[in-house]
This record gives structure tokens, C-alpha cells and sequence, in this order.
């Protein structure tokens, strides 16, 4: 029996020092090794009906000619307008294009919520159709998408085909929710094998680094206040912190060479992250199958989404080709500038 309480007392010691060292590791503020993002000189706000602001850049047409006005729909859920975009895009307002480019509620310089489960990929939808609709009141836009924002986009144009014009995937996320035959998961890639004249490349690969954040003790219990209480237990700053540090490893993998990766700016909101990626998606394919907008497919040649992900846009949409960009990864004008907004504007054009 005294060795048995032993062996108790020893284990309720080791317990101790563990939640104790989880407590500490829970009030150490998180370091900032990236200055939060700060408004431009060109950042604006809308007030949206919620009663919350977006920020958005604006940049205006030359010699507009009621062209259909383009907006940017960036990468996450959780990230941010990038400068780069911006300068990129702003080559369409030559053309005649009002062009918008916004930062996704709970990200970016847009307002962060007090509680957990006011961003759903639901309220995205219901935030661009407000901004077409009663902020730019336009009865029709081109929208170009990155990433998660395609993901925004295709369920837009499934619910409200008639409001656009035009649409670019711009290294498209795998289309939600994930594709299922007779209750089990499609193998996209024996559906649509990746040609051997692509000779596409697997860039850095950024896993261990995801997963090295996840086990953190503030975000096992950002989670759980989140998931179960409705609550940020843990502060939206000490959250968008470690989210934009991870950032800085992550971008080493959204481009062929990791030199040609650009700075990190600060503008992550992993609230947003995690609470759009933790709502479901309806399934909508039958939807597309009958939406007629032209559409433009760019993946890149270095891209970590696969090639099956991005031809299924391809497939599902009935006006829709693809168009692989070489020498570029994730975020394609990071190292194919010229390419990619040369391909933007002949297809709006």
C-alpha cells in the first residue's frame, strides 16, 4: 500500500508541474515578431449592415466607360489584402476598371468580433453580396479570387449567378465541402490525373510548422473556449501574433524558389481561420453545373494545391478553361507578375 501511494503522490506531482507549466505557457504574452498591419494611405472602411467596418482599397478606373468594376477576394480564411496585390491589380484601372480589394470580416484591418461564432463562411457570402449589391451598387462585377477567396466566389456565383460578370480562380483551395460517392471520400486525383506535360513541382513543405502552432497551449484553449463556450478566452491579438509568425514559414512554401517569397505585413486574424474553417459548407456542384459565367482557372506550376483540386472547377463550371502559369507557386504574381496580369486582362478584356 505505501508503495501504491507512492507511486500516486509522485504522479500527482508530475501532473501538478505539467499544469502548472500550461498555465505559465497560458499567460506569457505571445511575441510579436510582426508588426501588426497598419491602415495605407488608401485604406477605406464600410459600415456594414451588421454594424461592423471592412476595409477595402479602392482603386479608381481611368476613363471608365461603365465597365464592370473588379474585386479581389484574398487567400485564407484569416488573411489579408497584400501591397503586392494591390500594385499588381492596379494595372486593370488602365483599362477602365474600378477595382476594390478587401480584407475578409475578422482579418486584415477589418474588425475583429467579440464573440467567436460571428464569422462563418455564411456571413462571408452574405458580406460580397452586400458589397456588390449596396456598397458599390453594381449590378454586375468581375471577381477574381486567391485560394479560400475562390472558395467565397463559387459559392456566390451558385447563389447570385446573375451579379457576375466574369470570374477568376487564382490558385483555386479544393472545393468544398469535399467531394462524396456512396458515403465515402472521391479520390479527385484518379479522377482527374495530373498530365505528365505539366511537370509540376512540390514546393517547401509547411505541415511540421501548422502543426507546431496547433499544440500551443493558448490555441488548444483559444479552441476549446471557442467551440464550446462561444468565447476568446485567449485575446484576437495574442491569436493573430502566432499567426503571423507561422506565416513567416508558410510563405516559404507558397512559391518555386522560397527566396522569391515577399514579407509578411502583419494582417492575420486566426479567429477567422479557424472559425470559417469549423462551419459547414452546402454542397452546391449541381448549382454550377448551370451558372454560364466565363471563367479562367490559374494554377501554378509550383503550386502545394494539387492539379485534380483546380480541374474540378474546370469540370464542374460549363464556360470555364485552364491555364497553368510556369515558374510560380501559391501566389502566383509573387514571381510571375507580368504572366498573371496579362492573363487577368486579356480574359476581362
Amino acid at each position: 500500500m505505501r508503495i501504491v501511494r507512492k507511486i500516486f503522490k509522485w504522479i500527482g506531482i508530475i501532473l501538478g508541474v505539467l499544469l502548472l507549466i500550461f498555465m505559465v505557457l497560458l499567460v506569457v504574452p505571445e511575441k510579436e515578431t510582426i508588426k501588426s498591419i497598419q491602415p495605407r494611405e488608401s485604406t477605406e472602411y464600410w459600415e456594414m449592415n451588421e454594424g461592423f467596418k471592412i476595409a477595402y482599397t479602392h482603386l479608381e478606373g481611368i476613363d471608365s466607360l461603365n465597365k464592370s468594376p473588379v474585386i479581389f477576394l484574398h487567400g485564407g480564411p484569416g488573411g489579408y489584402i497584400h501591397s503586392s496585390i494591390i500594385k499588381t491589380l492596379e494595372r486593370l484601372t488602365r483599362k477602365g476598371h474600378h477595382v476594390y480589394l478587401y480584407d475578409q470580416r475578422g482579418s486584415g484591418l477589418s474588425d475583429r468580433f467579440d464573440k467567436y461564432s460571428d464569422v462563418t463562411f455564411e456571413k462571408h457570402l452574405l458580406d460580397l453580396h452586400e458589397i456588390i449589391s449596396q456598397k458599390i451598387k453594381t449590378p454586375q462585377a468581375i471577381l477574381i479570387g486567391q485560394s479560400f477567396g475562390c472558395t467565397i466566389i463559387n459559392h456566390y456565383s451558385a447563389r447570385y449567378p446573375k451579379t457576375v460578370e466574369k470570374i477568376v480562380f487564382g490558385s483555386p483551395g479544393a472545393f468544398k465541402p469535399a467531394r462524396e460517392k456512396n458515403g465515402a471520400y472521391v479520390d479527385l486525383d484518379s479522377v482527374y490525373p495530373t498530365p505528365d506535360s505539366l511537370n509540376l513541382i512540390d514546393p517547401y513543405n509547411y505541415t511540421k510548422d501548422v502543426n507546431t502552432v496547433a499544440k500551443k497551449p493558448k490555441m488548444i484553449v483559444a479552441v476549446l473556449g471557442a467551440h464550446f463556450l462561444d468565447k476568446k478566452i485567449i485575446s484576437d491579438k495574442q491569436m493573430d501574433r502566432m499567426l503571423n509568425t507561422l506565416i513567416t514559414d508558410v510563405v516559404k512554401g507558397v512559391v518555386c524558389d522560397p527566396k522569391n517569397a515577399l514579407p509578411e505585413e502583419g494582417g492575420a486574424g486566426l479567429y477567422a481561420y479557424i472559425g470559417t474553417n469549423s462551419t459547414d459548407y452546402p454542397e452546391i456542384r449541381d448549382q454550377i453545373k448551370n451558372v454560364q459565367t466565363p471563367i479562367m482557372v490559374l494554377h501554378g506550376q509550383c503550386d502545394f494545391i494539387s492539379y485534380a483540386a483546380s480541374f474540378e472547377y474546370v469540370d464542374l463550371y460549363p464556360n470555364a478553361h485552364y491555364k497553368l502559369i510556369e515558374n510560380a507557386g501559391h501566389e502566383i504574381w509573387w514571381e510571375q507578375e507580368e504572366v498573371y496580369i496579362k492573363e487577368i486582362m486579356e480574359f476581362i478584356e
